[in-house]
């Protein structure tokens, strides 16, 4: 993959390797979210102590576990978007139903679902009463 770069500047080295897609990396990336998000989770609620000692992090524990999650979310984020890029342009694709068809169909399905929480409580008393009889 190319990078386009404006006359007269170079690119970092950096930035050159971050744009090139490399599959494995965007599992590590995701490996590495989970576990920055665990240890930011972790010092939020306390689980982890941070000592008061440390360098900036010992005095405002709660910023840095914040700090973390967002890391996390970011990692996420890059490590996730390539998998859901080439389905970014389906989306111009997609047909929305009007107004008037959701309601409508929304109005169908919680009929259904209504008529058949009346089929099973009804089916469920029937078969309490007969088995109340049996055993009783």
């Amino acid at each position: 993959m190319a990078v386009k770069v404006k006359e007269n500047e170079k690119p970092s080295r950096i930035w050159q390797y971050l744009k090139e897609s490399h599959k494995w990396e965007n599992y590590v990336f995701l490996i590495f979210s989970v576990l920055v998000l665990i240890l930011g989770l972790l010092i939020l609620t306390g689980a982890l102590a941070v000592k008061n000692n440390i360098w900036l992090i010992g005095d405002h524990p709660k910023v840095f576990g914040w700090i973390l999650v967002v890391i996390s979310g970011l990692f996420t984020i890059y490590g996730l978007y390539p998998f859901f890029k080439p389905a970014l342009p389906e989306f111009k694709k997609v047909t929305w139903l009007t107004f008037g068809k959701f309601v409508g169909n929304s109005f169908r399905v919680l009929l259904f679902i209504v008529i058949f929480a009346l089929l099973f409580f009804l089916y469920d008393s029937f078969i309490t009463q007969i088995l109340a009889r049996i055993f009783d």
